[in-house]
């Protein structure tokens, strides 16, 4: 059944919360009141709230990936078996798209920037995901991207050509909502 506005009386409570779109704020993890359930009785209606989750824990490949938003500070942990790094605030980016969140670090630059070298960087892309209210966790696959890019530096002459390549990383894990 969809509810239709026309249908509910003009006086009727009901229908002034429908015309209104309600934010909700708990500690620090937004939700969102997305839809009411209307049944064709005297009974009021009941929210479906749902928040988005602020921790995944992903593996795939031999990678490690947590990432988390906790007080407002993102952390993102990366291991494989040969690295193990942690990042922290501003050595995080964020960029939210139509298809997600990509969260982007950089693993690893050349020890001198000046003879050039290259640069790694990770990117996470992060679905959107509802969670419903008592439920703060579900299981999630998405891939994370190797970027390596060339650098010349400032000596060297510049280089030609593709100057980054790419290694993608199938990942499956949980989101979950945690309210800390």
């Amino acid at each position: 059944m969809k509810p239709n506005l026309k249908d509910i009386a003009g006086s009727s409570p009901r229908r002034q919360i429908l015309k209104t779109a309600f934010t909700f704020v708990t500690g620090l993890t937004a939700t969102s009141l997305v839809s009411f359930l209307m049944p064709k009785s005297t009974k009021p209606a009941q929210a479906i709230v749902v928040q988005q989750p602020n921790e995944f824990e992903l593996e795939g490949e031999g990678t490690k990936i947590e990432y988390s938003i906790l007080k407002g500070v993102p952390q993102l942990d990366y291991r494989t078996k040969n690295i193990s790094t942690r990042f922290s605030g501003n050595e995080i980016q964020t960029l939210a798209t139509d298809i997600g969140t990509l969260v982007t670090v950089i693993i690893s630059k050349p020890p001198n920037p000046d003879f050039g070298g290259n640069v790694v960087k990770l990117s996470l892309l992060l679905p959107i995901i509802n969670l419903f209210i008592g439920n703060a966790e579900t299981p999630v696959q998405t891939e994370a991207i190797l970027t390596t890019q060339k650098t010349s530096g400032f000596i060297r002459t510049p280089l030609s050509g593709q100057l980054q390549s790419y290694q993608t990383i199938v990942l499956r894990g949980t989101a979950k909502a945690n309210a800390s």
